[in-house]
């Protein structure tokens, strides 16, 4: 009889591919599993965040005026999704979670970081766009999945949508947005000890001083004392990125950077994440068009580089998350201007080569993707280092979300 550690091994079929590892090549991540009994993907959307950690990805949130059948968190008269889903890449399956507390009523262009286990969501917008709009800052454990609102004094950004934010040193910055009508570009910070807002501005106005346009759906970076700001635009226009506008936390000014002879399309609406001294964007628009090209830019030299890959499909107020190994996730995003249309895949890209563990991890997954089927304590004898096992959603979890999910569309 085959011993467990046997099955395991590599069985070479006729139609499936030996494992290669690839580096800034962007592939879709096929979810598997959604045909069980209970459970579904997220719905096409726009507008929601991302973040990942511990081989999960979870999406805030998103807005789709055109889904033809209204989804159980989704309401006829505001077409935005109050909900937060997983993406477990062990095992490929999307999970709508049951959270707990006060979930954030506006759902759209709000921005979103990752604090150890800790999701901070601040602003966004809900339908009609600036409407209703928001300031606060919220708090999702995404152990326990409660929700709590964080009490803040000072003087906080307005209620805003589309902003950037950045959180460093336990102080939260958020740069720009808008109303809806009107478009900012004032830099807030948020001591997240003292939990006090502060507008960082000089008091005396240097008619010398740099002041870049105001704008929305922009992103920053924090590198050192700088804070960096990438694209954003308004309904009419967009921002480049042959010079960057770097805002200087000591002495409250802006400046204007220049960059290398080759840089990305001006653009809005775009993803960005960040790894060690390189920032990655991917997507976006211009008014007119849709990018699906990706570009890296060093901190250090400022230097851009288009990388030799593209997303499959060209996309906008999508979202892009990165794992602290590398591997870069986009999810959603609107695919066609002319049609307003929406998607829900899922794509992924390693832009560095990881650890030998996390390359012999790939490949376990691609020649086991049963993986989740199987008992926890049979990988573990078979060598499986608990790291990675417990980035696993195992099967016995697996029937309890599914049961979970049933209940909720029966309830």
């Amino acid at each position: 009889m085959e011993s467990f550690n046997e099955s395991l091994r590599y069985k070479p079929r006729t139609k499936q591919r030996l494992f290669k590892f690839c580096v800034n090549k962007i592939v879709k991540v096929e979810a598997k599993g959604n045909q069980r009994r209970g459970l579904r993907c997220p719905e096409p959307r726009s507008g929601h965040r991302i973040v990942a950690n511990g081989g999960n990805v979870y999406a805030f949130g998103g807005f789709n005026p055109r889904t033809d059948d209204i989804e159980p968190d989704q309401t006829p008269d505001r077409v935005l999704f109050k909900e937060l889903w997983k993406f477990n890449y062990a095992s490929k399956t999307w999970f709508n979670l049951e959270t707990y507390g006060q979930m954030p009523e506006e759902l759209a262009s709000h921005s979103a970081v990752l604090i150890n286990n800790y999701m901070l969501v601040f602003g966004g917008t809900g339908v009609p766009f600036g409407e209703s709009s928001s300031n606060s800052t919220h708090i999702c454990n995404l152990d326990t999945l409660e929700w709590s609102t964080l009490q803040t004094t000072g003087s906080p950004p307005l209620e805003q949508y589309g902003q950037a934010m950045a959180v460093h040193q336990n102080k939260m910055y958020v740069v720009g947005g808008t109303t809806g009508y009107d478009y900012s570009m004032s830099v807030h910070c948020l001591d997240l000890n003292t939990r006090e807002w502060k507008l960082l501005e000089k008091n005396v106005i240097n008619e010398m001083n740099f002041e870049p346009e105001p704008r929305y759906r922009h992103e920053i970076v924090i590198e050192g004392n700088q804070i960096l700001v990438f694209g954003g635009g308004t309904a009419f226009e967009c921002f480049g990125f042959k010079e960057v506008p770097v805002f200087n936390l000591d002495d409250y000014t802006w400046r204007s950077c220049p960059t290398s002879e080759e840089y990305p399309a001006a653009r809005r609406c775009h993803g960005c994440v960040r790894l060690g001294n390189e920032v990655f964007i991917c997507g976006g628009q211009d008014g007119s068009r849709i990018f699906s090209d990706v570009w890296k830019i060093n901190l250090k030299t400022l230097q851009w580089e288009k990388l030799n890959t593209n997303l499959p499909t060209p996309v906008y107020f999508h979202s892009a998350a990165i794992s602290q190994a590398g591997q870069l996730f986009v999810f959603g995003g609107v695919n066609s201007i002319l049609e307003n249309s929406r998607t829900n895949e899922l794509f992924s890209m390693w832009v560095k080569i990881p650890s030998l563990a996390e390359m012999c991890w790939e490949a376990i997954l691609y020649y086991i993707p049963h993986i989740a089927r199987l008992k926890k304590e049979n990988l573990f004898e078979a060598g499986v280092p608990v790291h990675f096992l417990n980035q696993i959603v195992f099967e016995s979890s697996l029937e309890k979300e599914i049961k979970n999910c049933c209940n909720r569309l029966q309830s």
